[in-house]
C-alpha cells in the first residue's frame, strides 16, 4: 500500500465518475476552486494497492489563527458531505474483503494524517459510507446527520400517491395556474432573493459566495443548474440550484416566498418530474438536518439518509471549535462569506 498526492485531473476524475459514491462535489475542478476561494490547501490523496487506486481521499488544510485545521469539506462551503471516495467494485466485495481494504486505507492514512499534525480534523463522509468503526477505533468523535431522498425508481404515479393529500391539493391548484419553469444563468435575481432569506438567524445555512458559485457553475455548466419558477404575472414564485451528476441534487434555495400560490412545492415537484424523466434513479432534497425545514420537506413522503461526520481534536483544537462555533460561523453566516 501506498499513499500519494496525485496531480493528474484525469486520473482522478476518471475514478470519481467511476465509483459509485464520488459525487460532483469530488470532482477534480470543484475541488480545487473550493481551496481557491476559502484559502485552504488542497491535498488530493490517492491509496493505492499495489498498482491499483483504491480510494480517494481529499483533504484541505489551512492554519488558523496558529490552529491546523485540516477538513473534508472545509466550512461554510454548502458542501453537505465528501470524504473518502472507494473504488467501483468496492460495493461488490465480500464483507471481509471491504473491511481488509478499508482496514488497508485507514492504516495508510493514519500516518498521512499524523504528518499534518492537526490540532483540528473533522471529515463528514458522503451517505452511503456507513462503516465508521476504523475511525471510531481511532480515536474519532462521531455526529450523525440527515438528508432527504425521494426514490425515483417508482413510477410517476407512486410517487404522486406518496405526497401528502394537502399537498397533492395545493399542486392541483398550482398546475392551474400557468406558471413557468426557467433554467438560468442569472445569478442577480438569485442573490437578492437568497440574501434576504437566509438573513433570517434561524436558517443555519450559508449564503455561498457569489464569485465561488460562478467560477462552480462555468466549470460544470451541464451538472450545476439555476431554476426559477416564473408566476402568471412574471413574478418568481420559486428558485432553487441544482446538482445534476449520478442523482439529482435539490442544492441551493428553495426559500418559501410570499406567494398565493404554492410555488416552492411546485417547483420542487416540476423538478422531481424532470428528473425522473432524464433517468435519474435519486432526487436528494438538503434540509433535514433543519428542524424549521423539515415539515415542508417531508410532505414529499421521501426515504431518510444518514450520513457521519467524524472530528478528532487536541485542547487548543477544542478552542477553536467553540470560537467557530458561536462567533466566527454566526458573523459568517449574516455577512454570505465563506
Amino acid at each position: 500500500m501506498t499513499v500519494q498526492l496525485l496531480s493528474d485531473k484525469e486520473i482522478w476524475d476518471t475514478f470519481v465518475d467511476e465509483s459509485p459514491s464520488g459525487l460532483l462535489f469530488h470532482k477534480w475542478d470543484y475541488l480545487t476552486i473550493t481551496g481557491k476561494h476559502t484559502g485552504y490547501t488542497f491535498l488530493p490523496y490517492g491509496v493505492y494497492k499495489g498498482d491499483e487506486l483504491i480510494c480517494l481521499y481529499p483533504l484541505f488544510q489551512k492554519r488558523i489563527h496558529g490552529v491546523n485545521a485540516v477538513f473534508s469539506p472545509p466550512p461554510l462551503t454548502v458542501i453537505p458531505h465528501l470524504g473518502c471516495v472507494m473504488g467501483r467494485e468496492f460495493g461488490g466485495l465480500k464483507q471481509s474483503k471491504k473491511e481488509t481494504f478499508l482496514k488497508l486505507v485507514a492504516d495508510e492514512m493514519r500516518q498521512e494524517i499524523a504528518g499534518l499534525s492537526p490540532n483540528y480534523i473533522s471529515i463528514t463522509l458522503v451517505p452511503d459510507f456507513l462503516d465508521i468503526r476504523q475511525f471510531i477505533w481511532d480515536g474519532f468523535s462521531t455526529s450523525i446527520h440527515y438528508s432527504y431522498a425521494v426514490n425515483l425508481e417508482k413510477s410517476l404515479d407512486e410517487l404522486w400517491g406518496d405526497l401528502h393529500y394537502k399537498l397533492r391539493n395545493k399542486l392541483k391548484k398550482a398546475a392551474k395556474a400557468d406558471m413557468q419553469l426557467v433554467k438560468s444563468n442569472d445569478l442577480s435575481a438569485f442573490y437578492t432573493l437568497l440574501s434576504e432569506r437566509y438573513s433570517d438567524p434561524a436558517l443555519d445555512i450559508p449564503v455561498i459566495d457569489r464569485a465561488y458559485l460562478t467560477d462552480l457553475m462555468q466549470a460544470y455548466p451541464e451538472n450545476i443548474g439555476l431554476y426559477y419558477l416564473y408566476d402568471a404575472a412574471g413574478d418568481v414564485a420559486g428558485f432553487v440550484t441544482t446538482q445534476e451528476y449520478k442523482k439529482f441534487l435539490l442544492w441551493i434555495g428553495t426559500p418559501r416566498l410570499e406567494t398565493p400560490l404554492a410555488g416552492n412545492e411546485y417547483l420542487q415537484w416540476l423538478l422531481i418530474e424532470k428528473a425522473k424523466a432524464e433517468g435519474y434513479r435519486q432526487l436528494e432534497n438538503m434540509g433535514a438536518n433543519n428542524k424549521d425545514l423539515v415539515f415542508f420537506k417531508s410532505k414529499f413522503n421521501p426515504d431518510l439518509l444518514i450520513y457521519f461526520e467524524i472530528s478528532k481534536k487536541d485542547r487548543l483544537g477544542a478552542v477553536t471549535e467553540w470560537a467557530y462555533l458561536n462567533l466566527v460561523k454566526k458573523m459568517m453566516m449574516r455577512t454570505g462569506r465563506v
